[in-house]
This record gives structure tokens, sequence and C-alpha cells, in this order.
């Protein structure tokens, strides 16, 4: 059941530049054309062979499109025109939209006639659209975030013409469709019946649309009113109302709480001499802050837009100083950000980078296909050497994609920073009687396995900082993924390293010694943890409370990582 929300805007009235049109009636045309050719993910990749899939995963279209020239099903036609950018023929793009035709695909700003005399009556797309597909757990049926029943999603989604298509740099406007970041921070969201969620940077709306599919009522809000259009033509191409609001940051929707807010801001850390030189700068991932302030201004707002026990989760990039260790010292920089935000936190490093890996990724991100190269060979070189108009300190000639790298890593050495840390936060408000007052608890992990967290992962560990100080009367579960890993020195009958192993989640490997071994075996929701530490005592001839002070922190460790469940927890230990 799609959900509904309030305020909605009469999008067939907003006209923004180089974006779709928002008319419901040709819409409605479009969707039903879409269907009609079975236009979905899991049907193309009937009509494109895997190898051709794999290569448009490095950007490169060639293959797919060799292959679909030869093909004339609606598909196929559709796939070539908005997906490869290629140009059709008038008279197939008709046969590809029934209903719709070219001429409503004109009137949706979809399309336009290619300017050549030479090919007359041809097309070509002025935006990304393609079939999306996700499998999401159908919380509103009968469960929470981690519910065994599913259902299948099958939406289209617009955003700009990619740099494959285009063959160019980037508009410092640009849309993106779903990328990795997106995926992220989808997988890891909190699905389950909300009453109200705020998707803020919106983009193309994918976030959006998913809260859309567990919430209530769902608000999307971003800086640029480029990206809120394309958030309104896809909501209204799949059939969904969500509240689509322009603003920065939390300024649409001042004054108002909600139960979840997910954000993938623009946290990408900008040097300021690059914005003073007015290079073109993309706004999806240029928040115009100063170093990572845009993020530490994001984790302060939140909490004041949550309602008690309301969840927050973003995706963001952290400065680490130079004299610091990037895997056991990055936390020392964000823990002031928390401080008196009465809010528990899970706070995940999940990859660190060095200033000149960091710059080439965003550098890259910008231009994949290195166009500026094209753009550098049309320079004016002056006699000296030097770009005539382009200010070049550090005496590189040869592009400015090089000049604008080596200021920014002039700008990271200038600030001592000798890392940059990527990974998520999430959030829960306190609730006002809950233990702890105002302040909460927050939790860093260093986590470079690779593997992200889902809503469910991310619930539970959030819970877990919230375990009693005495574990004793927890019922744990042992998880079905677990497995324990040890290892012996030649002759001897004790094991010397144990390790217990996560099957699943993120994917963990934490160190135990032999009693929290036993308790681990042994937690099948039967008896309580202080039975079993005081079993373990005995057998090992040991008092209570060592064995019990040697396995409370691992035991924790174990149960934010989701490898333990509480089953249950009475109101004392019955030892």
């Amino acid at each position: 059941m799609v959900a509904t929300s309030v305020g909605v805007m009469n999008e067939s009235e907003v006209a923004v530049a180089n974006t779709p049109i928002v008319d419901p009636a040709l819409i409605a045309c479009l969707r039903s054309d879409f269907d009609d050719a079975g236009w979905y993910v899991d049907a193309l990749k009937q009509v494109v062979s895997q190898r051709a899939l794999t290569a448009l995963g490095r950007e490169q279209r060639v293959p797919a499109l060799v292959e679909l020239r030869a093909q004339t099903a609606p598909i196929s036609v559709l796939t070539r025109l908005f997906m490869l950018g290629d140009t059709v023929a008038g008279q197939q793009l008709d046969q590809a939209l029934p209903t719709c035709g070219v001429a409503g695909a004109v009137s949706l700003g979809l399309v336009q006639p290619v300017a050549d005399s030479s090919s007359p009556s041809r097309y070509r797309a002025t935006v990304d659209l393609r079939p999306y597909s996700a499998v999401i757990p159908d919380v509103m049926v009968g469960g929470g975030s981690d519910s065994d029943s599913t259902r299948q999603l099958n939406w289209w989604i617009a955003s700009d013409l990619t740099s494959m298509v285009t063959g160019g740099a980037l508009r410092p406007d640009h849309v993106l469709g779903v990328g990795g970041a997106s995926t992220s921070l989808l997988e890891m969201t909190i699905r389950k019946p909300f009453t109200s969620a705020l998707d803020m940077g919106c983009g193309c709306g994918i976030q959006a649309m998913h809260l859309a599919t567990h919430c209530e009522r769902v608000v999307a809000t971003d800086l640029s009113e480029r990206a809120c259009q394309f958030t309104r033509f896809n909501a209204a191409l799949n059939d969904m109302q969500i509240d689509v609001r322009a603003g920065s940051l939390f300024e649409p929707v001042a004054g108002q709480t909600f139960d979840l807010i997910v954000t993938n801001p623009p946290f990408v850390i900008t040097p300021d001499v690059l914005r003073g030189d007015g290079d073109d700068l993309l706004e999806y991932r240029d928040g115009g802050m100063s170093r990572d302030e845009l993020v530490r201004t994001v984790i302060q707002m939140g909490p004041d837009y949550l309602v008690p026990g309301g969840y927050m989760q973003m995706i963001g990039n952290w400065e680490i100083p130079a004299d610091v260790d990037p895997d056991s010292g990055w936390s020392d920089r964000l823990k002031p950000w928390f401080s008196d935000r009465p809010v528990d936190a899970w706070i995940v490093q999940r990859d660190v980078l060095d200033p000149a890996q960091y710059v080439e990724m965003w550098l890259q991100d910008a231009d994949p296909h290195d166009a500026d190269s094209e753009a550098d060979a049309e320079l004016d070189i002056g006699e000296s050497g030097a770009m005539v108009g382009v200010e070049d300190p550090f005496g590189l000639v040869d592009s400015k994609r090089e000049i604008a790298y080596a200021k920014w890593l002039a700008d990271f050495d200038s600030a001592n920073v000798g890392a940059v840390g990527m990974g998520f936060v999430a959030m829960r408000r306190l609730d006002a009687d809950e233990a702890g007052g105002a302040r909460g608890i927050q939790h860093f992990d260093l986590e470079l396995t690779g593997r992200r967290p889902l809503g469910a992962d991310v619930e539970r560990t959030l819970d877990a900082l919230r375990l009693p100080d005495d574990l004793g009367a927890l019922t744990l579960v042992r998880a079905d993924d677990v497995t324990e890993e040890r290892h012996f020195v030649p002759g001897t009958p004790d094991p010397n390293v144990m390790i217990m192993h996560q099957g699943s989640g993120l994917g963990r490997s934490i160190m135990v010694g032999t009693a929290v071994s036993a308790i681990v075996g042994a937690c099948d929701g039967e008896l309580e943890v202080g039975q079993i530490s005081a079993a373990v005592a005995m057998l090992t001839d040991r008092e209570i409370s060592d064995v019990r002070a040697e396995v409370d922190t691992p035991l924790r460790a174990l149960i934010r990582a989701g490898m333990l469940e509480v089953a249950t927890c009475s109101k004392q230990s019955t030892v």
C-alpha cells in the first residue's frame, strides 16, 4: 500500500530548467507504456548480455549499444534511448510509447529532436531514465525491520544524463541517480512502520520513495530546485505522493519533528580556495561549508527534529589529524559533536583514505571520462609555460585538473589533515524518562570488512547501547551464523587464541577467552547469563565475580554485533 502525505504541491504547475515536467495525465500514460513494454530490471537481463551489463557497471556503453541496435522491441528502444544515450527514430519511439507518444515525451521534457538536418525525425533523451528494482521487508503487513515477509519493488528513476552519455564533465547542478552511497543508506535504513519521515538532501528522491513504503507521511528536501523537481517527477511516475520542499538543511521543516530522518548530505570536504576560484563545484557533494563542518552541523541539529525515540541515519566524511592514528584515534574529533545531545549514537568508520586518495576519488567522480583533458588541449599557454587566465601557483601546466589536485592537497596539509574517515552515523533520540537523562551514549566502531549493516543491525546495535549494568539477568540466544576459530600451540591441549566469526551483518570477528566461549556455547535461550557464569566458575574452579568481570565486555560486543540476541531480561539476576 502506497503511503500518503499532506501538503503536496500541484506539481503540474512547476517548471524548473532542464528537468522533467510533472503532468499527471501524461505521466500515467508513460507509466502504462513502460509497464506494457515490460521495461523492468529482470527483463533487461534477458535482452542485454552479462558482458554488456558488466561493461555498463564500468561506465562503458558500447557492448550494450552493439547488442541493442540490432533489436527493435520496445524494451530495447527504451534502453538505448534513456540509459545509453542513443538516438532513435521517431517512428520507433512512437511504437515503444504507444499511449504517451513522441509528443507526450517531448512535452514531459524527456526527449528532444536531434538538431541535425542529416538526421530528421530522430530523438535523443534529455534525462537518464531507467528501471529500478529492490526487495524490501513488507513491514506494512507484519513486521519490524527484520520481517521475513518481503516484496519486490519495480520502479523507474529519472536523473541527469551521466558523463558516459554526454562525454563531458558533470554540470554543477547535476542530479545523481541511484549510486553506491544511496544504496548503502537504503540498506542500512531502519524499516518499520513510522508516522513521519524526512529525506534531507533528496537528490533524485530514491530515499524518500523507499520511506514512502513504510511511513505514512514523507517530506523530501533539497537545496537544489532541480533535485526537488526530479523527486516530484519520480514520485509521480511511480504513483506515490511525497511532500517536496526546497531549502537548506532543516530550514524547510522548521518546527517539525519526525520519527525517522535519513540523509546523504553533500559531505565532501572541499577547499575554500576552489570555491574562491569560481570552479564549477558539484551541488550534490559540496555543501558550501568549510572542512567537515557540514557533517558536524547535521549531527548537532538533527536531534532537535526527532520525536522522542526517533531515529536519524546519515552518511558522512570527517577529517583525521595528521598526528592521530586513523584507526585508533579517529573518534576523538567526533566525540565533542555529540556533547550534550540527547541521543544514543552508533558511529562507524568503514574506510580511511589519505588526502591524495581522497582527492583522486572525488576528481574522478566529477569527470570519470577525463573530459577536462580535452578542454586543456585548447587552453592558451603563455610564453612562460603557464596557462593564461588560470592561476597556477604550483607550476603545473598540464591541466586544470592537476592544479585543482595540488590546491586540494595543499589545503589538507595546511589544516594538518593526515587522513579522511568515511562512514555512517545512526542515532536515536532519548525518551524523556530514559536512563542517562539528557546525555546519550555514543559507541564508535572501526569496521573495515567492506560489508554494510542492514536496518535490523542498526536498530539492534542502538538497542544494545542501553543494556543493563548487570548482564546476569539476560537470557541470550546465539545466532545461527556464529562460528568459532581456535589456534593451538603444537602439543598443547588448550587453545591460546579463540576468535568468534559472524557470517552476516558486518561480518565481525571478535577475540574471546575460554569463559566467553563456554557461555556463548550455552546461550540457547534457556538459562540466564548469571546462571551460565556460575556453572562456568564452578567447572573452572574460579570465583563467580571473576568470571562475570571477564566476560562482561566481550558479551556486550557480541550482543552489539548481533552474534548474541537478547531473548528475555528478568528484573534481577538469580545468581
